[in-house]
């Protein structure tokens, strides 16, 4: 069973050209209580939270390359627009990529059709070599991700300068069904600051499709699902307890609750230019949350296992991971479980 609601976001962030890759939100880890689609209502408030995140498109599946020399630019290096990753040994079996790392004709038939395209402006090679080096400083906060991956995990990829006012969604055309290539992704800038260490407590709403708000399923094999009971929401007395709960953990610096009526307009502002999704969103499809600020050096962790335990409560991200994560799939092509990218605990 699909949700209306769903539906709608779906077919809004489709006809906008995948403004948002859905595929690419998820929570922080899969609950205890149950593995499940995440809640398409929580996508657009998980976007809010995370404003900004590149555009992923795959095309293969996660994964690498054989190694090539770096056609070294450092001004091209830090303005590209795109990234093309190939394929890899490392790939999860279920993409494209079939265990193999990517050939040498292979990649040789990519750089031919880049360079034939006329909205590719400039292009260099990251062998893996040079992308685990840029990896190992980009994220040598994240312990976690620094020991679960290695240098042949990262995908060896073409990096792209795309001309002016070109469509970079036609460079993803010319490579789809390509053999050897992975997926292509459009890259965002850097981001300045470290993320806010923000979690993000969001509520179970009515006719939720999450375990953890109540809802039954059954499996429908392949790791689908179709729901046969609807979840519940959240009662004034959970979001009490919940609220009693965040104050008294060590760590949280400031708690503030969030209705419906006020991650809409927290919404509409980020996307005022996206009318098509603004007209498929409603207040209704919006959760309640508690946005949870700590303390600088703080234990996140140990909050957020706490808190996906309570009822009432629907998913849990902590803002700093859930960043990560999404850099980890579109800078660098790879994808990882949750609990490697951020291990929580229980």
């Amino acid at each position: 069973m699909t949700s209306r609601v769903e539906d709608r976001l779906r077919e809004a962030l489709v006809e906008t050209g995948a403004t948002v890759d859905t595929s690419t939100l998820r929570p922080l880890r899969a609950s205890q209580r149950g593995r499940f689609r995440v809640d398409f209502r929580l996508v657009t408030a998980a976007v809010v939270v995370l404003a900004g995140a590149a555009t992923a498109v795959w095309l293969g599946g996660p994964g690498g390359g054989e190694d090539r020399a770096v056609a070294a630019n450092p001004a091209l290096a830090k303005s590209t627009d795109m990234a093309v990753f190939l394929c890899t040994k490392s790939a999860p079996k279920e993409t494209k990529c079939q265990g193999r790392d990517v050939s040498r004709e292979e990649t040789e038939a990519v750089e031919r059709t880049l360079r034939e395209l006329p909205q590719v402006e400039a292009m260099f090679f990251m062998d893996q070599v040079a992308t685990y080096e840029k990896f190992r400083v980009r994220f040598a906060h994240n312990k976690a991700l620094l020991d679960t991956v290695k240098p042949t995990d990262l995908p060896t990829s073409v990096r792209l300068k795309i001309k002016k006012g070109a469509d970079p969604k036609e460079v993803e055309k010319a490579l789809r069904g390509m053999s050897g290539v992975l997926g292509a992704m459009e890259q965002a800038p850097p981001p300045a600051d470290p993320q806010k260490p923000l979690i993000s407590v969001f509520l179970c709403a009515k006719a939720s499709p999450m375990p953890t708000c109540g809802a039954e399923r059954e499996s429908l094999g392949k790791g689908d699902f179709k729901l046969t009971k609807d979840g519940k929401a959240a009662t004034a007395a959970q979001k009490q307890a919940i609220a009693k709960t965040i104050k008294a953990m060590l760590g949280v610096k400031e708690v503030v609750f969030e209705d419906q009526a006020a991650a809409y307009e927290n919404f509409r502002r980020l996307y005022r230019d996206n009318k098509t999704l603004l007209r498929a969103t409603k207040v209704t499809d919006m959760p309640e949350s508690f946005r949870v600020t700590m303390k600088p050096e703080a234990e996140w962790a140990p909050v957020v296992s706490k808190l996906e335990r309570q009822p009432g409560v629907s998913q849990v991200f902590y803002a700093p991971c859930f960043a990560d994560d999404s850099e980890l799939r579109t800078a660098y092509g790879l994808s990882l479980p949750d609990d490697k990218v951020c291990p929580v605990g229980k």
